[in-house]
């Protein structure tokens, strides 16, 4: 008896350990080239703030380590924030950096999700109302923000937040089927200056032909609509579908103007992203995906955050 307790033991440690070194489902891709030749910012480094208090599933640590590198690359300084956001907390930052931020956690391990250990809804508003008011009174005095929130749950869990800048999150799952030669999966997403789905503008121009953006591609998310004088940074069809909640039956109908949005709010700016994959690297099943799968992808990530601080 003793004999089978040890190797059950011993079982289990093996396997907690091929889990932590080999997780399934995505996880950031560590060998992603985060390097930039140039620094925008060799000299002085504006401050990202990186948001982790409200049961984020991507953080600087995590998922968004890539995002995070090539930032640092480029002359920033990221700083993580965690807790409920108060006016003092946002005081130093440049650059506010919000990505799928939900009302509940989602303990995992491995990649397995635990839903067990779980607590709150994933889908409940991840900001209460004093937040909002604060983020946003902190925009329209000069601040700047990145919000990103994916497909559902993300989009349900900051909808409150999006609203009070004048943003609708459609909330649910966008797609374009048989888009181009290839496609698996509808929800991922080609917005290029070739099919009119990526428009110019000062993002996608950036600050120079180098920077200039032809092709960005998402990888399953939400649709937005926002603004009348938002620029429209990713542009859907009017035939694009999106699948909304309440799950389980998700039911079908248009999806909204945009996945990508940017706007001055007051005497600050906004860019509202309905994908997460797009700005990061990741792997899935040895397949890369975000900016290590379509190289534009890196130089839209550097040019929305150079428009957030003012470069361009």
């Amino acid at each position: 008896m003793k004999t089978v307790l040890v190797v059950l033991v011993v079982l289990l440690v093996l396997g907690a350990g091929y889990l932590y070194l080999n997780p399934f489902g995505a996880r950031p891709d560590r060998d992603f080239d985060t390097s930039v030749a140039s620094p925008a910012y060799p000299a002085q480094h504006p401050v990202i703030l990186f948001d982790e208090g409200h049961h984020n599933a991507h953080r600087s640590g995590g998922k968004y380590a890539p995002f995070a590198k090539l930032m640092r690359s480029d002359g920033y300084e990221v700083r993580k924030h965690t807790g409920p956001f108060i006016p003092e907390s946002l005081r130093d930052a440049d650059v506010l950096v919000i990505v799928n931020a939900s009302g509940g956690s989602n303990p995992q391990f491995g990649g397995i999700n635990l839903p067990f250990l779980r607590k709150g809804e994933r889908d409940a508003a991840a900001f209460t109302p004093a937040e909002v008011n604060i983020v946003s009174a902190w925009v329209r005095e000069g601040g700047s923000l990145l919000l990103i929130a994916d497909h559902y749950p993300f989009g349900s869990a900051a909808a409150s937040l999006a609203k009070g800048f004048g943003v609708t999150m459609h909330c649910g799952f966008a797609e374009i089927a048989n888009q181009y030669p290839g496609q698996t999966d509808p929800g991922s997403i080609e917005f290029m200056r070739g099919n009119g789905m990526l428009l110019d503008n000062v993002i996608t121009n950036g600050r120079s032909l180098p920077e200039k953006i032809n092709r960005v591609r998402t990888f399953t998310g939400q649709s937005l609509d926002g603004p009348r004088d938002a620029i429209p940074l990713l542009s859907l069809p009017v035939y694009a579908k999106e699948f909304v909640p309440p799950p389980p039956n998700f039911a079908e109908q248009p999806a909204g103007d945009s996945q990508g949005l940017a706007f001055e709010f007051g005497q600050g700016r906004v860019v509202v992203l309905g994908e997460a994959g797009m700005l990061t690297a990741q792997v899935e099943s040895g397949r890369p995906f975000g900016m290590n799968s379509d190289p534009e992808n890196r130089q839209f990530a550097l040019n929305v955050v150079h428009w957030l601080s003012r470069l361009i």
